[in-house]
């Protein structure tokens, strides 16, 4: 990106987008996966048994990371991370670009407000993002910024409130804008994507009306696009994270399934499954497409590894063997320039592969981390 004339101009411009009323049911199976990352983790059940065990969106993380305008120095902060929050870490951290922690950087939150079980995290075209304050019954989207001079984004507004309305928001995941600028967002805890308007509508943060397939189902909460397969069979069993693909149709990480779904964006019909357990996928976590669309990175807990599916000819090969570079529960991915960025949860650690091949660096990108890594944004060039 070609240098700009003022900080104004680079806050302005800095971010582009490149993502309970419900049956005690749905819970068990968030539950599920808290046992298990308690062991791979933190092990402090009395907070986490209710935690999510996973990391997309894209999101993947985040389906659209964010790029910037301004080269930064080495000191600068240039990735955002959100952390699982089981250490106490409730918060988003700033990462420099060789590497160097540097801390919270949401900052001016009010008094009432409280950060807990950080997710999603996703850009957007004004230089601000959106974050998951995922905890159960506190569930809402923050939106922070646009990021100042030092790299920190402060408080902004609640984007969309849990409950009421909204009660299909619970537990949320991961965060992904849609090509027409709406926001979706994946839910744990109801097994659901919902959708809301975007910030450049009239009312931003509103959930929107239920896509056709399901215009005529009076059960169905507000704002949901893709359903719990418990209310619906095209619905999904445990959804983790989405990114919205070349083809602007809408994949979603389905856990329990072990499959990739795609669901077409304006009848919220499911289409196809594009990849699953017969690919040798187990437990899929995060989904990143490359820029130009041609190839799916998608995090598998339950295989240890990262797999590679080019959409042309919907091959399917693992890009990060398990256990690659000491990998163990692998979530955030983040396609930044020439390599792949991959969390592991586990050993608290962000790796770094070539885009090219999968050779694993040297060292980790960031090789001591307070917490758990969950999402990986870059929020300067």
């Amino acid at each position: 990106m070609r240098p700009v004339p003022s900080a104004l101009a680079v806050l302005l411009s800095s971010l582009a987008v490149s993502v309970a009323i419900v049956a005690l049911a749905p819970r068990a199976a968030a539950d599920d996966d808290d046992k298990k990352h308690e062991k791979h983790h933190d092990k402090d059940k009395d907070k986490d048994k209710k935690h999510d065990d996973s990391t997309s969106t894209g999101a993947p993380a985040s389906s659209a990371p964010g790029t910037a305008t301004a080269s930064a120095s080495p000191d600068e902060i240039v990735y955002f991370l959100s952390m699982h929050g089981a250490a106490g870490s409730d918060s988003v951290i700033g990462i420099t670009g060789n590497g160097t922690v540097k801390g919270s950087v949401v900052t001016n939150l009010p008094a009432t407000e409280k950060l807990h079980l950080l997710r999603g995290l996703c850009p957007l075209s004004d230089g601000s993002i959106l974050v998951s304050n995922a905890w159960m019954q506190d569930t809402r989207i923050l939106r922070f910024g646009p990021i100042v001079a030092d790299g920190t984004a402060p408080f902004n507004s609640i984007f969309v409130q849990g409950g009421g309305m909204n009660a299909a928001l619970l537990h949320t995941y991961a965060i992904a804008v849609a090509p027409d600028g709406s926001i979706y967002c994946s839910n744990q805890d109801t097994i659901t994507v919902t959708r809301y308007a975007g910030i450049n509508s009239p009312t931003p943060g509103a959930p929107l009306p239920l896509p056709s397939s399901l215009a005529s189902r009076s059960d169905i909460q507000p704002g949901v696009f893709v359903p719990s397969a418990k209310d619906d069979k095209h619905g999904v069993r445990d959804v983790r994270g989405i990114a919205f693909g070349p083809d602007g149709q809408l994949y979603v990480a389905d856990r329990k399934r072990g499959e990739v779904l795609v669901y077409n964006t304006t009848t919220g019909e499911r289409t196809r499954t594009l990849v699953g357990p017969d690919d040798g996928l187990k437990q899929p976590i995060q989904l990143a497409f490359t820029a130009d669309g041609s190839t799916l990175f998608i995090s598998d807990d339950g295989k240890n590894c990262v797999w590679r599916v080019s959409m042309a000819d919907r091959s399917v090969s693992q890009f990060v063997p398990p256990g690659a570079s000491g990998l163990s529960a692998p979530s955030a991915l983040l396609i930044d320039g020439d390599r792949l960025l991959v969390g592991s949860r586990e050993g608290k650690q962000i790796l770094a592969f070539s885009l090219k091949d999968g050779t694993p660096a040297a060292q980790p990108f960031v090789a001591k981390l307070p917490d758990n890594p969950e999402f990986l944004v870059r929020v300067r060039k």
